[in-house]
């Protein structure tokens, strides 16, 4: 087999896989039957645990059996993530608050990298391979805090617009910090860096960069708190966003610059948030706390 066909079908089948974790696996919106199906979220992590194993043992390239194990890594975060919605509950935690929403992302995101980091500690997978190692430290720190800076900007001026004061700023910004940088470092770790090593090593990094932003921007095609219309320029920014932020991840082989860029940018995404919970014009019915 020459080294294209072979390339073109690695290309195929990690669409193919993504999208049945990403899209049809998601628990954020309900575009299809699936979304809302626990048999087959624990489906697809069966699957990618016996295609794990063969893939390790049938002499293949050992790369795809990391790439299978990603996969399998991501499955279950989908699965342990859903499962963690069921705690809001019993910790007393609301998602009608930005306060509560931050507690829920930081749940959520302590119940995902925890199953991707089981994962990759029963396989014995070194954290270099996703991406978790200081890499070049001062390239990456000035990319992120430069990205962040610019979205903080940006999101500001978007603010002042949305008629959201600095003071509700100020007393809000724990939970902003919080909500982002925990959003921020697990789509970071569960979208990119899970597949990236593996997949530079059998396409090739543009290639890699490339098809991990596709489905970057494709995971987000059923957001619920924007319109048709806004989901699709929404989708349209966030594939040269993704690639950036591959980018930057090849490039300094860590997840500090993307991880604290990405935080900047849902800066913008917040503000309408806090604009409808926290904002002068806010419904009088909105809760403040």
């Amino acid at each position: 087999m020459s080294e294209t066909i072979a390339t073109t079908i690695t290309a195929v089948l990690y669409l193919a896989a993504s999208g049945l974790v990403f899209i049809f696996g998601s628990s954020y919106y309900t575009l299809f039957r699936t979304n809302r199906s626990w048999l087959f979220k624990l489906g697809l992590v069966g699957a990618f645990a016996i295609a794990g194993g063969l893939t390790m043992r049938s002499g293949l390239e050992p790369t795809y059996g990391l790439l299978a194990l990603a996969f399998l890594g991501a499955a279950s975060a989908n699965l342990v993530g859903t499962a963690a919605a069921y705690l809001h509950g019993p910790l007393g935690v609301r998602d009608d608050s930005l306060k509560g929403m931050a507690l829920c992302k930081g749940l959520e995101a302590v119940a995902v990298v925890g199953a991707i980091l089981a994962i990759l500690a029963i396989a014995r997978v070194p954290l270099d391979t996703v991406y978790l190692t200081a890499g070049n430290l001062p390239l990456g720190l000035g990319i992120g805090l430069g990205g962040f800076a610019l979205f903080a900007g940006l999101a500001a001026a978007q603010g002042r617009s949305l008629k959201v004061g600095p003071r509700t700023i100020r007393r809000l910004l724990p939970w902003i910090l919080l909500f982002v940088f925990a959003n921020g470092f697990m789509e970071e770790l569960w979208f990119r860096a899970l597949f990236l090593h593996p997949m530079v090593v059998l396409v090739g990094p543009i290639a890699a960069i490339g098809l991990t932003s596709v489905v970057f921007a494709l995971a987000h095609i059923g957001a619920t708190y924007m319109s048709k219309e806004e989901r699709i320029r929404f989708l349209a920014i966030l594939f040269p966003l993704g690639l950036a932020w591959g980018t930057c991840t090849y490039f300094t082989d860590s997840l500090i610059a993307s991880t604290i860029f990405h935080a900047g940018a849902d800066l913008m995404i917040l503000d309408g948030f806090i604009a409808s919970m926290h904002g002068s014009n806010r419904p009088v019915s909105e809760p403040v706390t």
